[in-house]
């Protein structure tokens, strides 16, 4: 192998071993989501980057794990971007299918009187419709 071919592939590792460290790092400080494009291109890059390396040099574990790496990133980035297009949808009137999305309805099988916050107050459940004691 030439030294530039091998100067070529150290600084792919290098780079992706950069790239998802940084991932990681944005993600754990909270400055970017896990599902986010941004968090999955990186990882996927990195990763492949990094596999690329590795096979060269004969590292075949790192080589396949991040390979396998490659792969959960491209399958997160279809639901994320599944997800999205699904939400971004409009129905009908421009309501998306976010926005028309049944929304869940609070029920209380308690009285307002007797309503507690405290751990004793939850130790019988009641069926809401006859506000009788129901088994656990």
């Amino acid at each position: 192998m030439s030294t530039a071919v091998q100067l070529a592939v150290t600084l792919a590792g290098w780079t992706g071993a950069l790239s998802t460290v940084f991932a990681y790092g944005m993600v754990t400080a909270k400055r970017i989501s896990p599902d986010s494009l941004v968090f999955q291109g990186l990882n996927i890059v990195g990763a492949f980057l990094l596999s690329i390396s590795a096979s060269t040099y004969g590292a075949w574990p790192s080589a396949v794990v991040n390979v396998i790496w490659v792969a959960i990133g491209v399958f997160a980035l279809r639901a994320i971007w599944l997800h999205r297009t699904r939400m971004s949808v409009p129905l009908i009137d421009g309501v998306s299918a976010h926005e028309a999305a049944p929304k869940p309805v609070a029920c209380d099988a308690t009285p307002d009187h007797a309503q507690s916050h405290d751990a004793a107050s939850h130790t019988t459940q009641r069926n809401s419709a006859q506000r009788t004691p129901v088994a656990a």
